[in-house]
């Protein structure tokens, strides 16, 4: 059984990876800014293989309290970064507020975070999954300054794999595409419709296509990859 921290582990993405995860058997930290009933309910049907942290990335002193409360420096086996928030809008119509909230939360949260994770792997190994975003590599209206802070975390990730590659902590970064829930609820049918037809499957991804990719990564069949980039976004990129 390997302990696996997943940030924003209440709903979506990390949600799913959290309940595959503890189906295969590992144990699961998570943290968020709230606790939501899907997650409750999973606490209470594996209370002693799921521990849940309530924290905010956007507040001084989060990271050193998680770190603390989590037991980082005892040790995780992987790490899952998959909190993140958005912003919505032209770059000329994003208050200082947003921009600075999107980086602090999507990048330099994750940056500290991943250190505290890091200093305790280094006797045991680990593995790092960045979540990251398409938007890293193509273009998206709208969506500048969440896209530089999801292409920042790619470069993060391939420098942490020649840094720590040797003392066994493997670094990758899974590119999802636009998925069905909290990611496209404000879009209307028509932008979703939009979306689909980019990718070369003709729909959006639900939060379990990219599940599998997470947990290979974390996985022992992984064992010889890292510093790449997984991308599940339905053939939007192809």
């Amino acid at each position: 059984m390997k302990r696996i921290l997943v940030t924003g582990g209440s709903r979506g993405l990390g949600l799913a990876v959290c309940r595959q995860l503890l189906a295969e058997g590992h144990g699961v930290v998570t943290c968020s800014r709230k606790l939501r009933p899907e997650l409750s309910g999973l606490l209470q049907t594996h209370p002693d293989r799921l521990e849940h942290h309530l924290v905010d990335f956007a507040q001084p002193g989060a990271v050193a309290s998680l770190a603390k409360s989590a037991r980082l420096l005892d040790g995780v086996d992987g790490f899952v970064a998959n909190a993140a928030v958005g912003t919505e809008g032209l770059l000329t119509l994003t208050s200082e507020a947003a921009l600075r909230e999107c980086v602090e939360v999507n990048l330099v949260a994750t940056m500290l975070l991943a250190r505290e994770v890091v200093k305790g792997m280094l006797g045991r190994g680990g593995s790092l999954v960045f979540v990251s975003s398409v938007a890293a590599r193509t273009g998206l209206a709208g969506l500048s300054v969440y896209a530089a802070t999801k292409g920042a975390l790619v470069s993060f990730s391939r420098a942490l794999a020649r840094e720590y590659g040797e003392r066994g902590i493997r670094s990758n970064c899974v590119l999802p595409g636009f998925l069905e829930g909290e990611m496209t609820r404000s879009l209307s049918p028509e932008d979703k419709a939009r979306l689909a037809r980019r990718t070369a499957l003709k729909r959006l991804g639900q939060p379990g296509d990219v599940v599998g990719a997470i947990c290979f990564l974390l996985s022992d069949a992984a064992r010889h990859i890292t510093g790449t980039e997984l991308v599940v976004d339905g053939g939007m990129l192809a």
